[in-house]
């Protein structure tokens, strides 16, 4: 018997399953548009449930139509039969998968869901099923052929199923007009979420951290505030603490290559009077763009509010510790 290629064994599962999904996408039941208005409708939240490999993709649509603004939570059917069933309510949309639609845990909770008063969404491939028989609105699923040799293993069928969990969440998203902003919200500690949410008032050092000094600071002054905060650069300010000029370790190597380091040199002989500034409600992440993204990259800049009172510090270092 001829050894069969590797990958051409993998290449012709991926055909089935992208063969199966663009006859499901042509094959497109409308009762999904239902489906998305009686969630949107609904004051209550979405239950995804399911058993076997369904249960496992319940619980990947579970978690992201919660983090993308309809909040969901996935019931197991056999614990549903265990009391696990009051976390449902009676404003609340079930969707309930299974290819069969006739398996007997997630059949058997679907009366006593529908007694709460939630609605059913039905997700099968099989229209005469008991699951559909079951539902207030049945979507299918029908599936062109498995990616399994033997046409038995739940494959292309779980990815339909997953599929129309994503798109089911998008229109949601899209619908209820959900963004970046939103999405930080939902996921604070990614990279992702960091990016949308970090804003420069969270990162910069201030108070007792921020490194500033007087026009009229001296030598003595301007070198131990800066070696003490140990950000490279000092603030230097007005009576009013507003932000008059920025002196950092370049500044003072630039001063001694065309001046004598005299003890009587102030503040105000060396510093940079026209610093490039931020504001404190800027994002984290915008800001590390521009002091990277300069002719000339920036290490460290002076942050401002709008009366130009200079309210704190940032650093390149500070921002790519916060995982930006």
């Amino acid at each position: 018997m001829k050894e069969k290629d590797t990958l051409s064994i993998v290449k012709q599962a991926l055909d089935d399953e992208i063969s199966s999904l663009v006859h499901f996408r042509d094959q497109l039941d409308p009762s999904v548009k239902d489906c998305i208005d009686l969630i949107l409708n609904s004051s209550g939240k979405v239950i995804v449930t399911g058993v076997g490999k369904s249960g496992d993709i319940a619980k990947k649509i579970s978690h992201t139509l919660s983090s993308t603004g309809t909040s969901a939570y996935f019931l197991h059917p056999t614990d549903a039969s265990h009391g696990d069933s009051g976390i449902v309510g009676p404003d609340d949309v079930v969707l309930a998968i299974g290819k069969s639609g006739e398996s007997e845990e997630l059949n058997y909770i679907l009366p006593t869901l529908r007694k709460i008063g939630a609605k059913i969404v039905g997700i099968t491939a099989n229209a005469k099923s008991k699951l559909a028989a079951l539902s207030d609105i049945v979507i299918i699923t029908p599936v062109l052929k498995e990616a399994c040799p033997l046409d038995l293993a739940p494959t292309s069928s779980t990815t339909i199923a997953l599929v129309l969990g994503d798109a089911i969440a998008v229109a949601l998203m899209e619908l209820k007009n959900f963004q970046a902003n939103d999405f930080a919200l939902y996921h604070p500690a990614g990279r992702l979420g960091k990016r949308l949410s970090l804003y420069l008032s969270d990162v910069m050092r201030k108070g007792e951290r921020n490194a500033s000094i007087s026009v009229n600071a001296n030598l003595e002054t301007i070198l131990k505030e800066i070696t003490e905060k140990g950000i490279g650069a000092t603030g230097v300010v007005d009576s009013e603490s507003k932000l008059i000029g920025l002196i950092t370790d370049y500044d003072i190597r630039k001063y001694l290559t065309k001046k004598t380091l005299l003890p009587t040199v102030t503040a105000k002989d060396m510093m940079n009077a026209n610093p490039s500034s931020f504001r404190p409600e800027e994002k984290a992440y915008d800001v590390l763009i521009k002091m990277e993204g300069r002719d000339r990259p920036i290490s460290v800049a002076p942050v401002v509010d709008e009366t130009g009172q200079f309210v704190g510090m940032i650093s390149l270092h500070d921002l790519l510790q916060k995982g930006l």
